[in-house]
């Protein structure tokens, strides 16, 4: 290799370098503002994820939960719950201080990080959100959940609990076939 060729490599190397470092940049901040966003919505809220998990099933009957989270919006603290319905997205948010339904909508496909492995799981999950929840927070004392969603880790089908727990957030994984709590984490910000 020639002094060129070698500039050039070390060039590229220090390149994809800092592409990596500034992505993971980003998912920190968008883990931190994600963290933000569930302290607000939980300070205040008057209704947990399982109801709001529950109130959005109320309302689209048909929908199998696969993701549900904290979002501020427009001022509204909101439990948004997104559901499979024959294929499709359908998101519901729910009020997190007076539970009622904000807006439905369908074709929320793209709002979905872990659509793939949540359609290969929901039709054979048996556990279901607010069980895992309820596992979680027998694990994490103190804990309010405000993220659960389902994952394949190691062909592994999964339901990941986020749970807000002082001000520590801790993540629980739950295996969605058994219902048995693989691990508990602390999470940084």
């Amino acid at each position: 290799m020639n002094a060129r060729q070698v500039a050039v490599a070390v060039t590229a190397c220090w390149c994809l370098v800092s592409v990596a470092w500034l992505c993971a940049d980003e998912k920190d901040k968008d883990e931190k503002k994600e963290h933000d966003t569930a302290r607000a919505v939980l300070a205040k809220a008057k209704i947990d994820l399982p109801k709001a998990i529950s109130v959005a099933q109320a309302k689209v009957p048909k929908g199998k939960p696969i993701y549900a989270s904290t979002e501020q919006e427009g001022g509204k603290l909101l439990f948004e719950v997104y559901l499979l319905v024959d294929g499709k997205v359908t998101e519901v948010e729910v009020d997190a201080v007076s539970g009622q339904v904000v807006k439905t909508e369908e074709g929320e496909d793209d709002e979905v990080e872990n659509l793939d492995d949540a359609k290969k799981i929901v039709g054979n999950a048996k556990i279901t959100f607010p069980q895992a929840i309820e596992a979680a927070m027998k694990k994490v004392e103190g804990g309010k959940a405000f993220e659960v969603e389902f994952e394949m880790e190691d062909n592994k089908a999964i339901i990941g609990v986020e749970l807000l727990a002082g001000n520590k957030i801790m993540e629980v994984e739950i295996d969605a076939i058994t219902g048995k709590v693989l691990e508990v984490e602390e999470e940084k910000d």
